[in-house]
């Protein structure tokens, strides 16, 4: 995929010629964030704010990252970040360790601590040791900060296909508000229910997806860029073909929300603003539920559930994201993290209904499905489940063949 998309897409969306401050605030932190991607600079960018953090200048450090960020190319935000280890809590301690470390070097013995020593101290001579400590110290910690960052990234290298696919999805938010960038970033990146969606030959292709409760779009705009890779011919061999849909439609019931989508969507899905539980359905091949259904209650569950089965085609699939009410610990990660969420858009209200991984199951089945259920919370403290959901056909005897 084309390393200069970034800078295209931003180009695309602010027209070129935008000069209003918000814009160009938007356009400096974007450049910020993107630059110097890749395993390697990104090491080393982390590598070099590591040890500038260490160094005793203090005051000049931002100086410092900017200007060496700027001469190696490299993602100045991130350098900056990373100098940050001389942050309150750590720098007496990295203080200390390195005065020990150039006293030990320069004389061979570590400095006294005693009030007479302290006070008969040559500054000049605790200066230079404090100078020597922190570049062997600052050198030991970028070493070792730069080559677990570059193991890190180069451990997903094989990935960059989707990591790229994630980038151009995120980018369709860039004009909302780098509050939305970030999430979309974050959100589609870190949740492992977008690459299995996407890759894990889950979802049939062809005819229509219905996303009920589809948010400000993400999963819609990842089939999209997905979709544009593979007829721009980008798309890596190394991955699945993802899925296509000659029609793709987001229900989303929060106005503001809605808009985003449908700002970030354009032509490439119809995006209704209206309550899933008294929307009347079409036909559709696929159907995405993700943490929806436990906002509804144990009677309006089942009437979507019996929407959605009048509504899928033959060979048809629903994808079902919900949490598993008897994972202990995980579990109450997911509810509070909900009730969190509630507070903060200010649903204080906001009642959930979860289910056990068996109750789902049950309920499932009794709105005449059958469901294969895959665990969903790989990289999270969460107790997620994914449901493939397909309609049961009939036996010859007239029960129905589990699949």
């Amino acid at each position: 995929m084309g390393g200069n998309y970034s800078a295209k897409m931003w180009t695309l969306r602010t027209g070129g010629g935008s000069n209003n401050i918000a814009t160009r605030f938007r356009r400096r932190f974007y450049r910020l964030r993107t630059e110097g991607s890749g395993p390697a600079r990104e090491a080393t960018a982390i590598g070099m704010g590591v040890f500038i953090g260490c160094l005793p200048f203090y005051g000049f450090h931002l100086l410092m990252c900017w200007a060496f960020g700027t001469l190696f190319r490299l993602n100045r935000l991130k350098v900056y970040l990373a100098a940050n280890i001389s942050n309150p809590f750590v720098a007496p301690w990295l203080i200390f360790g390195e005065l020990q470390t150039g006293a030990w070097l320069r004389h061979g013995s570590f400095q006294s601590l005693s009030v007479h020593a302290i006070r008969t101290a040559d500054i000049r001579s605790v200066g230079v040791d404090l100078l020597l400590g922190s570049v062997v110290v600052g050198g030991v910690l970028a070493i070792i900060a730069a080559v677990t960052t570059y193991a890190t990234l180069r451990a997903s290298a094989g990935d960059v296909g989707f990591t790229e696919l994630v980038r151009r999805a995120a980018d369709r938010y860039v004009d909302a508000s780098i509050t939305t960038w970030e999430f979309a970033r974050g959100k589609i990146r870190g949740d492992p229910l977008y690459r299995a969606a996407l890759f894990g030959r889950l979802l049939p292709s062809g005819g229509t997806l219905i996303d009920i409760g589809c948010g400000q779009g993400l999963m819609l705009t990842l089939l999209a860029e997905a979709r544009r890779a593979v007829d721009e011919g980008e798309s890596p061999l190394s991955l699945p073909v993802p899925p296509r849909f000659d029609r793709m439609i987001g229900v989303e019931i929060r106005p503001r929300v809605a808009g985003l989508a449908r700002d970030a969507l354009k032509a490439d899905a119809e995006i209704v603003q209206t309550d899933a539980r008294q929307m009347t359905f079409g036909h559709a091949k696929a159907v995405l539920l993700f943490d929806v259904l436990h906002l509804m209650s144990a009677a309006e569950q089942d009437a979507v559930l019996a929407a959605v089965a009048n509504t899928l085609e033959e060979n048809g699939v629903m994808l079902v994201r919900e949490a598993d009410s008897s994972a202990g610990l995980r579990f109450q990660v997911v509810r509070v993290g909900n009730r969190l969420k509630a507070m903060a858009v200010g649903a204080w209200g906001q009642q959930f209904y979860f289910r056990t991984r068996t109750e789902w199951l049950e309920v499932f089945a009794r709105h005449g499905f059958d469901a294969e259920v895959r665990a969903m919370n790989e990289g999270t403290p969460f107790a997620n489940l994914l449901f493939r959901l397909k309609v049961a056909k009939p036996s010859a005897s007239g029960s129905t063949l589990r699949v």
